[in-house]
């Protein structure tokens, strides 16, 4: 995974959860070369969520890759965990990031408030600041939660906004996001 997915100003640049760019075919070298033999078996087992599961080929992809790319726009593998299950495979831990299908997130913003708020109602603008006054400094130096128990209860705070303002946050319901420990492997 490389960074942020959004370039966009209301990004988090610090931000290292679920919510990333994907790796994509190396245009400088053949389709036979183990770059792009890799970027075919990502296309292929990782679909379009981009979630692989064998950590020693995704570990070689980004390590080939990172020869290609420069200092600022590495690529890391990243092991994601459900809820707060114990992790056994040694990598370091970033946080809990509130995601959906291991590939998209809440914290990608670092819940700092979009321009379309003005748009809102009086107090549904009231209760987002106070969410994002809130929450938004309990976010680590990844843009991540640093304890389940916070990133579950912003996840039960953002769930009852968007029952009272629909899509504020993401089309749809909340259901399908859950806290998620996110741990870099190497």
């Amino acid at each position: 995974m490389n960074g942020v997915r959004d370039s966009r100003p209301g990004c988090n640049q610090i931000y290292r959860g679920t919510y990333r760019a994907h790796p994509s075919h190396c245009d400088v070298v053949p389709d036979d070369h183990e770059i792009n033999k890799l970027f075919f078996w990502f296309l292929e087992e990782g679909g379009e969520l981009g979630v692989v599961h064998d950590a020693a080929k995704a570990l070689r992809f980004a390590e080939l890759w990172n020869g290609y790319t420069n200092e600022n726009d590495r690529f890391e593998v990243v092991d994601v965990v459900d809820k707060n299950a114990p992790y056994q495979s040694g990598g370091i831990f970033l946080g809990f990031d509130l995601s959906a299908g291991y590939n998209n997130s809440l914290l990608h913003t670092g819940l700092r408030q979009s321009s379309g708020v003005s748009r809102l109602s009086e107090p549904i603008r009231e209760l987002l600041d106070l969410l994002s006054r809130h929450y938004a400094p309990q976010l680590n130096g990844q843009g991540l939660f640093q304890s389940f128990e916070i990133a579950s209860i912003c996840l039960r705070a953002m769930t009852a906004l968007q029952e009272l303002s629909p899509n504020l946050f993401e089309g749809g319901t909340l259901s399908k996001f859950s806290p998620v420990g996110i741990y870099s492997i190497r």
